[in-house]
């Protein structure tokens, strides 16, 4: 554990850093802090794979020790853990379990930008009984003592408690309407997360929906004296006879559909097989 670092040039302060080494992998899990707050920062970097990261808003903390439980308690009990879709602030992390040559493992996926943005993905090996799982799930504590010592108003046992459980993740045309842990509407067709938001700037007031699939991420702004006129453009919309897709007029995949993007989401970057871990 390191004690707190002075700022680098982006502005940014470490005040806490974990290392943690997993077979030929070595995690960097950074508690950082800027002028928009604290956030933890996870970095991968393996023989295997490239260097990626995570960035987590600290509000998703005590999330990420219930699924690290939840696919643990899986595990124990013979079953496969479901994947599972944690929304936090503007960004959803999917965790999906794993198997190839080299044993299990624990992906996490980070996609919906915000700030500050990591965009990339974690390959957390399970280890016999759990084991590397359970050392990951320490480091997490470990950062959270950090801050219940530090004054932040932050208990870890309250707050897992109170912090169910998400469903697994929804099929292709299931429709779910929820609220971040923020207070904003969120709405969840398949894999596709939309999030509304408030926001006023020197022009005004103005609704922010975000569109958040994959790694892809589609934005809307709409100015607020505009949203009545939005709403009805969209029911006249609704009402017209719907068109056919021109991809599908031409013998071609549609790019638009329930639970696609509105263009195709390139998936994570293919690993050979055994290069996973």
């Amino acid at each position: 554990m390191n004690a707190a670092a002075p700022a680098n040039a982006g502005g940014d302060t470490e005040l806490l850093s974990e290392v943690l080494r997993i077979q030929t992998k070595v995690f960097f899990l950074d508690l950082k802090e800027n002028q928009r707050g604290r956030y933890l920062k996870i970095a991968e970097k393996g023989r295997y794979r490239p260097k990626s990261s995570v960035v987590v808003p600290l509000s998703g903390l005590p999330q990420f020790i219930v699924m690290f439980d939840y696919y643990m308690a899986e595990a124990a009990a013979g079953r496969v853990g479901q994947p599972r879709d944690v929304i936090v602030e503007s960004k959803v992390f999917n965790f999906s379990t794993g198997d190839n040559e080299r044993g299990r493992f624990l992906r996490i996926f980070e996609s919906g930008g915000g700030y500050p943005a990591g965009g990339s993905s974690l390959m957390i090996p399970a280890g016999w009984g759990n084991n590397y799982l359970l050392s990951f799930r320490e480091c997490l504590e470990k950062v959270a003592a950090f801050l219940a010592k530090d004054g932040h108003d932050f208990d870890l046992h309250r707050i897992a408690a109170a912090s169910a459980l998400p469903g697994p993740s929804h099929g292709q045309d299931a429709v779910q309407l929820d609220s971040s842990k923020e207070g904003g509407p969120v709405l969840s067709v398949g894999t596709k997360h939309f999030f509304f938001d408030l926001r006023q700037n020197e022009r005004g007031s103005y609704l922010k929906i975000k569109e958040v699939s994959g790694n892809l991420k589609n934005l809307l702004v709409v100015p607020l004296p505009a949203v009545a006129k939005f709403q009805e453009a969209i029911n006249l919309a609704l009402h017209a006879q719907p068109k056919l897709d021109q991809s599908e007029a031409a013998g071609l995949p549609a790019a638009i559909g329930p639970g696609s993007s509105s263009a195709p989401a390139p998936p994570p970057p293919a690993l050979p097989r055994g290069h996973m871990m």
